[in-house]
This record gives C-alpha cells, structure tokens and sequence, in this order.
C-alpha cells in the first residue's frame, strides 16, 4: 500500500507558546532584517540583469517568475524603504524584461489581460518610470497599460481565473490606480471589465446551479469555471494549430490532449473550483478592490450572497472546500492543501478584505476559521515562497492582522517567519525550480522579510495592491 506523503510540516508551537512577549517578537523581527540584507546580496549575486534573461522569450515578461518579478520586487522594497537604489535596481530587470517584449511576437489580445503575464509589464513599467522621473516613459507605458484595459472591456475571455484571465487585469489597474491615481485608469474602463467579469459569472451560475448541492445559504449567483478545463482545450487548439513542432509528433499530442478532453470534458465541467487563484474567491476578491464602482451596483447583493455561500464551505476543524458541493463531486476538505494558491488560505485574505468593506462579523469569522487552518497545517514542504510557500501562507495573517487589530495574528506571522529559516523545516523542503522568482523563489521570501518589520504596511506582493 502507497504511503501518503504530507504537504506540511508539523507545526509544534501550541497553547500558551503562540504568543510571542515583546522580546521574542524584537528578535525575531531583528533576524529577518539579517535575512533580508543577507538575501539581498546573494540575490544579486546569484540572479544579477545579465544573468536573467529567459531562455523563452514570453517568460522575460511574466511578473510570476520571470524578470518582471524581480522589478516588482525591488519595487515593493523601495515603497518601503525609499531607497533610491532600489528603485534602479528595479529599472534594471525591468530593461530585461523589456527587451525580451521587444524580441517576442505579438501577443493575441487575450494573454496581454493577466498583470502575472504579459499584461503586467505596462503597469509595473509605468510606476517604475515615474518613480525615476522620467514622466514621458511612463505616459508611454501607461497608454500601453490603457489598451489592455480597453481588451479586457472588450473581449470575451473564457476565464476569470486570478494569474492568466481577465481577473489578472483587475490588480493591474488596482495597482495603478493607488500609485498615479485614479485617473491612471478611468472608471469606466474598469467598471466595463467588471461588468464583464460579473456576466461571466452570472452565466456559469444559471448554466450549472442544477448540478450544485445548495448550502445554509443556497447556492452562489455568480459562479466560475475550473481552469483545467479551459487550459487543457487551449493546449489543444494551440497544439493543433502550431507550426514549431514537427508536424508526426505534434499530430500526436495533439490526438490525446483532444482524447483525454473528451474522456474527462464532463467531469472537468462540474469542477467548482473555489481556490483564490483559479475559482470564485479570487473574482470576489478583485471586485472588493474597487467598492467605490461597487456600491450601488446591482450586483452587490450577489457578491454578498456569493461571499455567504463560500463562508459555509469554511469548517474550523476541517479546512475549507476544494470544491463547491455538487451532484458530481464529494465534498472534499483542504486540510492538507493550504496554499495562496489553492485551498484554505485564500479565504483568509478574501474575508479579511469583506470585513474591511462591510463590517460584517460572520466575515472576521469566516476569515478567522481559516486561519486557524493556515496555522495547523500552513508549514509547507513545497518551500518559503509565495504562492504555495510558508511567505505566503504567512501574509494570511498579516492581512488578517490589519483588518482584526488582532495580536495573534501578528505573532502567528513572526512564529512563520521564524519557521522559514528553522532546521526542523527546512530540512523537510524541496528546492524551488526558479530559486530567485517572486512567486516561487527568494524575493517574495525577501519581501515577506521587510513587511515583517512594519506589518501595518504590510502586503501580499503584486496580489494586495491597494496601498504603495
């Protein structure tokens, strides 16, 4: 019989031991000032400009892993500091990115709409232009940034989802938005892509509610589809219509991608995903980063009812649901998937966020039963970054921690912290892929180091934009 290998690691601190005294807490925030600087200078020793530029030429553009990330990076660290060599630094792997746009072919409309893909480089070029004070550059990119925007109104994107699809638009704007003002991109650019976004989901939840198994509060009117469905048809229509490969080999994986679409299309289609990233978390999210276009909207209440729904798939022991209940899926726990990603954690920025806007207290509940799930089972052997490492993890309660006041919060993210340079953990982690990237390496690992040091300012890096 296959042993079942676990995703975390045991957290051993309990009880009395969770809350940290003001000494511990001064420590502990004093090593990762160590561990930032030390960071710092093995990252731009190890990963300097020259170094990075992508074998693939659209990786140099992706803020996920790619250079743009590392610009993003310093970015975050000089809106922290306001070191000015930091904002260079930025500049720097910024260039490298441009230039592997430059060297690319055009990108179809559609993958410029994601700020982790192609479409966060106008963004993140814009602020970074104008925190250098060359305004004309940054006019450029932000006109670039403009038309994106007029795409994303435009176009019927297949998926929502938070790093490839239209929702990926919304924390561009968001991002530009909070740091060259709301005239940066106009309301009603944005207002079109959530109209869009909110149709989107209003479609998917009259074509599927049939198949979905009402909670306490019914069933959710805005609904998303699973990514694996829409990124498995792509794959195929890309593969089929390729020109790179030889055509005998491409002939045959073309044949069972379709195969293996049409064998799984029907279990694919009642996938409910509720991830951050890739489900109805994550849209919620992106429509609570504009509550001034929000309020008043008719669809208001239907993010309010979608919220509640979500809210029931939360259990304090159990962890949240993978998927929506349905006629086609058992209701599986995530106790042993809690990623930003994926899983329990999403749901603690999500509430928190509810919480700053309504006020609500079942919100600050929902958002508190998660994270007790972050804190049980949040030590990751997938690693310390972001996306789906103990960093990110930790930002859960950060984010919880700015709209509760609450100081278990805070000592829970000083406790993970601690956790990413312990023996005991480390020991049990594989090496990431892309060791230097923002979302799977050491700058996301870096940042979460800085936020640490001031947690009021603290934010997710290129997901909690809504402050510099």
């Amino acid at each position: 019989m296959r042993r079942e290998i676990r995703r975390y690691v045991e957290n051993d601190v309990t009880g009395p031991d969770e809350a940290l005294d003001a000494g511990d807490a001064e420590a502990i925030r004093a090593r990762c000032r160590e561990e930032f600087e030390r960071g710092i200078s093995e990252l731009l020793e190890a990963a300097p400009p020259a170094a990075v530029a992508p074998r693939r030429r659209r990786m140099g553009q992706e803020l996920y892993a790619g250079p743009l990330g590392l610009a993003f990076g310093f970015l975050h660290i000089h809106e922290r500091t306001g070191e000015r060599e930091a904002i260079e630094r930025a500049a720097d792997y910024l260039d490298v990115a441009l230039e592997a746009m430059e060297r690319s072919s055009v990108p179809r409309p559609e993958e410029w709409l994601s700020f982790h893909a192609s479409g966060g480089l106008p963004a993140v070029a814009a602020v970074v232009r104008d925190r250098l004070g060359d305004s004309a550059a940054s006019k450029q990119h932000l006109e670039d940034f403009r038309r994106v925007a007029e795409c994303a109104a435009k176009t019927d994107f297949p998926t929502e989802d938070l790093l490839w699809g239209r929702g990926g638009f919304s924390i561009g704007a968001a991002f530009l938005r909070a740091r060259l003002g709301e005239a940066s991109v106009r309301d009603e650019l944005v207002a079109a892509a959530l109209a869009r976004t909110i149709e989107t989901g209003r479609r998917h939840a009259r074509e599927h509610a049939p198949d979905l198994t009402p909670g306490a509060h019914g069933c959710p009117p805005l609904l998303y589809i699973n990514f694996d469905r829409f990124m498995m048809e792509c794959f195929a229509r890309s593969a089929m219509g390729s020109r790179s490969r030889p055509a005998r080999g491409l002939a045959a994986v073309a044949a069972r991608v379709v195969m293996w679409i049409g064998e799984r299309t029907e279990h694919l289609s009642h996938r409910y995903d509720i991830g951050l990233v890739h489900g109805l978390p994550g849209a919620l999210y992106l429509m609570l980063q504009f509550p001034e276009l929000l309020a008043g909207h008719a669809a208001t209440n239907e993010v309010r009812a979608s919220l509640d729904c979500l809210a029931d798939c939360i259990d304090a022991e159990r962890g949240m649901l993978e998927l929506l209940p349905s006629r086609h899926s058992e209701p599986e726990k995530c106790t042993d998937k809690i990623h930003w990603c994926n899983g329990t954690t999403g749901a603690v920025f999500l509430f928190a966020r509810a919480y700053e806007l309504f006020r609500e207290p079942a919100y600050l509940d929902a958002a508190r039963r998660a994270a007790e799930q972050v804190w049980r089972y949040g030590l990751l052997r997938k690693g310390n970054g972001l996306c789906h490492g103990i960093a990110g993890n930790a930002y859960a309660f950060l984010s919880l921690y700015r709209a509760s006041s609450e100081k278990r919060q805070l000592d829970r993210a000083l406790h993970f912290a601690r956790f990413t340079w312990t023996d005991r953990i480390t020991r049990e982690q594989r090496a990431s892929d892309r060791p230097w990237s923002l979302y799977e390496g050491r700058m996301g690992t870096l940042c979460f180091y800085l936020d640490c040091l001031d947690p009021a300012r603290a934010r997710f890096p290129a997901f909690e934009v809504d402050a510099p």
